[in-house]
């Protein structure tokens, strides 16, 4: 019997043993406990989906790339853009022909039928990025940062160079011009551009031959100014007549002469280009204004020729003259000119120093008397980077800090500071405290080029020269449409 009982016992615990590794096995395989269940099921329902390449949240570009993941791979995805529903897609994925303005993307990951409940979002805009702009008469251009063209405002004579001669509040593509572009210049009712191989094209008026293609039609598409295919580095439209500088330093001038602004020794009109008398090198800018022209030496000097019944060749009498004047005073120091319509301005280490018509205060110097030589601006001795001297009677300033300053004229709002009223000492411009990183002052209107890409005009607006898709002039900045942010 004993025999027996122990025989049993040895049964019993054989048995107890298997039971223990049965019940190992199941876990392992997954068919535990309640609790271990549980933990799988959880994984289940919290499925994210992080988004890991995407686009700048600015961009000129209209193809964006995705890649994204989840926490539980591998899973399934569906996209959806702008809210067109969702569709199965695969990372990474790219979208192409996109249109300009704001675009979301959103992700959500999938597994077992189990889907992300909170689907990863990305918004990103698409404009066109600035790299200049040049606000003339009642038009504006602005020059993207991939070579091409866009004006926009009035297009009487074809200076939109679109095709057409009709208004426009927007900007549009000046025809043939969508790349190759390196500078850009807006006249009175003519723009010029310069090609990245340096030759010239010019489209608008071009009564007095201020296009330089050897005619006097006026043209809505751009035209090859004669003699300058290349070697040509800036250009700069004034109100009749234009001004290329070389890439030797010389000057080139064409267009409108009665008052000797083509600086050849002459006041005969010429629809090709001539050369300015005693400028065949050592140019480093040049600035063409209502009827006068300016070149900065590489020296650091200043010589004007043209129009001075204000003064503003700033040699100190009233004299036309059509070759180049030394301007008195400055000889050396400075960086920067702008011929306006009646005065000039320049930057001299990092003060400004303006000359000529001072009725509305665009000399900012506190009176509004007019001045033959060069006298300071109020307040700006330092701290200027840039300077635009505009067609009529205002003038504007950027900051090194990157805010802007306007004075003179302000009938229209073109001060930009939220009032009307003319002011002979610089004035903020309504909040452009930081950010611009050039400017340029029109006949009646303003416009300023932020470091991101943007343009912001205020001022007159009749002929839709602030581009905002409207025609009610501003005295506070106002966004550029297609252009951002």
């Amino acid at each position: 019997m004993k025999g027996k009982g122990f025989l049993w016992g040895i049964i019993v615990a054989i048995l107890v043993l298997a039971g223990c590794g049965q019940g190992q096995d199941s876990d392992e395989m997954g068919f535990g406990n309640d609790e271990d269940f549980g933990v799988i099921s959880s994984e289940l329902s919290t499925v994210n989906t992080k988004i890991t390449l995407k686009p700048p949240l600015v961009t000129d570009s209209s193809i964006a790339g995705f890649k994204f993941k989840c926490n539980v791979a591998p899973c399934s995805f569906k996209c959806n853009l702008d809210g067109a529903g969702w569709k199965k897609c695969k990372s990474p994925k790219t979208y192409t022909g996109l249109s300009e303005g704001t675009h979301t993307f959103q992700v959500k990951a999938g597994k077992n039928g189990i889907w992300d409940k909170s689907p990863a979002s990305y918004s990103w805009s698409i404009y066109e990025l600035a790299s200049s702009v040049s606000a003339g008469y009642s038009h504006t251009c602005g020059l993207t940062s991939s070579g091409g063209v866009k004006c926009w405002g009035e297009n009487s004579y074809g200076q939109l160079g679109n095709g057409n001669n009709t208004n426009s509040n927007v900007p549009v593509n000046v025809s043939g011009l969508s790349s190759g572009v390196s500078a850009i210049s807006a006249g009175n009712y003519h723009t010029c551009a310069v090609l990245t191989s340096g030759g010239v094209k010019c489209w608008g008026w071009n009564n007095f031959g201020e296009l330089g293609n050897g005619d006097n039609n006026e043209s809505n598409v751009p035209v090859d100014v004669s003699g300058l295919s290349s070697g040509v580095s800036a250009i700069s439209a004034g109100l009749i007549h234009t001004c290329g500088l070389l890439t030797s330093g010389g000057v080139k001038c064409w267009g409108y002469n009665e008052d000797g602004e083509l600086g050849n020794g002459n006041n005969t009109n010429s629809n090709v280009p001539v050369d300015v008398s005693g400028l065949s090198s050592g140019i480093s800018a040049i600035s063409a204004g209502g009827a006068h022209t300016c070149g900065l030496l590489t020296s650091g000097g200043v010589k004007c020729w043209g129009k001075n019944d204000y003064g503003q060749l700033g040699n100190g009498n009233n004299t036309n003259s059509n070759v180049p004047v030394n301007v008195s005073g400055l000889s050396s120091g400075i960086s920067a000119i702008s011929a306006g319509g009646y005065h000039t301005c320049a930057l001299s280490s990092g003060g400004v120093k303006c000359w000529g018509y001072n009725e509305y205060g665009q000399l900012g110097n506190g009176n509004n008397t007019n001045s033959n030589v060069p006298v300071n601006v109020s307040g700006l001795s330092s701290g200027v980077s840039a300077i635009s001297a505009g067609g009529y009677g205002h003038t504007c300033a950027v900051l090194t800090s990157g805010g802007v300053k306007c004075w003179g004229y302000n009938y229209f709002g073109e001060l930009g500071n939220g009032n009307n009223n003319n002011s002979n000492v610089p004035v903020d411009v309504y909040g452009l405290s930081f950010g611009i990183a050039s400017i340029s002052a029109g006949f009646y209107h303003s416009c300023a080029l932020n470091f991101s890409g943007g343009i912001k005009c205020w001022g007159y607006n009749e002929d839709g020269e602030l581009g905002n898709g409207n025609n009610n002039s501003s005295n506070v900045p106002v966004n550029v449409l297609g252009f951002g942010p």
